[in-house]
């Protein structure tokens, strides 16, 4: 019998899902220096510790299959929570380099475990393509909402002097609010495969090509994007010489369209075929991130830094969305999967960029995130020309 929930309070916590996740990772170029300063270690050394955090955030997602199956949603919801609480608390009381590495571990844990069950919630409540796809741009809406606020003030408390440690105050913060949106909600259960014999078609319907193409562009995407929000600001400072927390308007402004756009892209997909939305959108972030990277005019620079947020708005949750249509009834196993590349990309962005910097230059660290998103235009076509969605829905409609 299907569990009986508030789909209004399910979609609150999804939101706070994506918020807490999108403050942990898209701050780091926000938050890197001040850690470096109180450590008194190079950016790239923490740039490395933060590989951590985003090992972290991997292994719960690529797991999460298996975790919604055996334990309760809103369980797992609340113990991240109090293990961010926890581990916050100690940071303040105990704050030293080993500690902080082991603390974003957990944290990014907690965001990871967040992530993929926000995700999934939206998926299952949303049986519909066109609801489905609005509904999960909206969710992502509350990540770049995170990003946009999170960076400006941020920016404002580490200009004024405050401690690095102003970040996980925050996400302490936002665990507690977790925990009393958990408590006493019931969740959708996900179906065990040998629970129902109907479900075993499911389970081996084949997701096909595009699908994992799919996960290949998710994973491209977010790596190019964390590359760019974690080296633009440096970038700025160095090439243009301005100031942290000028530098830091670039990234809010960058995130604050991102959100007008995902706010008004949930209802573009409403009427426009979610193949042609992610190739146009492709395609004009590819050529204003060319800009960015490239121009040595300040407000040519912060016009095309508008743009790619706006063109970003919907990518990871149309892809998302476009790839759980790749199959009639999609299964957690296809949700997982495809966080789980999308987060490959969280893995290894800070580690590899920091080597790239280390090795050719500022200038490389940050266009790595441009060779990046060369290969997602790719993806995005490719997955376009031998997707199943389109012939799925249209024998659901005749059906």
């Amino acid at each position: 019998m299907e569990t009986v929930y508030n789909r209004r309070r399910i979609n609150v916590i999804s939101w706070l899902s994506y918020f807490f996740t999108g403050g942990l990772v898209s701050t780091l170029g926000i938050v890197i220096g001040p850690v470096a300063t109180a450590f008194n270690k190079e950016p790239a050394f923490i740039g490395l510790m933060f590989s951590l955090m985003n090992i972290g955030l991997f292994l719960p997602i690529m797991i999460s299959g298996i975790l919604m199956r055996k334990f309760d949603l809103g369980k797992q919801l609340i113990t991240g929570s109090i293990i961010t609480i926890l581990t916050c608390i100690a940071l303040f009381v105990m704050p030293s380099i080993t500690l902080f590495g082991v603390g974003v571990f957990l944290i990014g844990a907690t965001a990871g475990l967040m992530m993929s069950i926000g995700s999934y919630l939206v998926v299952r409540i949303n049986d519909d393509p066109k609801k489905r796809s609005a509904n999960l741009i909206f969710t992502d809406f509350f990540f770049a909402l995170s990003g946009m606020t999170l960076s400006l003030v941020l920016g404002f408390l580490f200009k004024h002097g405050a401690s690095w440690l102003a970040m996980y105050g925050i996400m302490g913060t936002l665990s507690v609010l977790m925990i009393l949106l958990c408590v006493g909600q019931k969740f959708p259960v996900v179906a065990k495969p040998d629970a129902v014999a109907k479900q075993d078609r499911e389970a081996k319907e084949p997701w096909g090509f595009a699908a994992y193409v799919l996960c290949f562009a998710l994973f491209a995407f977010v790596f190019s994007e964390l590359v760019f929000t974690l080296w633009m600001p440096s970038w700025l400072h160095e090439h243009f010489g301005l100031d942290t927390d000028r530098a830091a308007i670039y990234i809010t402004t960058y995130w604050m369209v991102k959100a007008i756009g995902l706010f008004l892209n949930q209802f573009t997909v409403r009427f426009v075929k979610l193949r042609t939305f992610l190739f146009a959108s492709a395609i004009v972030g590819l050529i204003s991130l060319c800009v960015v990277t490239h121009s040595e005019n300040t407000a040519l620079v912060m016009a095309a830094v508008g743009v790619f947020g706006f063109c970003n708005s919907g990518m990871f949750s149309g892809l998302m969305s476009y790839g759980s249509l790749q199959v009639k009834n999609s299964p957690p196993t296809l949700t997982s999967a495809l966080l789980t590349t999308a987060s490959v990309g969280t893995l290894i962005f800070a580690s590899f960029s920091s080597f790239i910097y280390r090795e050719y230059g500022l200038f490389w660290a940050l266009n790595i995130a441009t060779v990046s998103y060369v290969l997602l235009v790719l993806a995005v076509i490719i997955a376009g020309i031998r997707s199943k969605a389109e012939k799925i829905h249209r024998e659901m409609s005749v059906g």
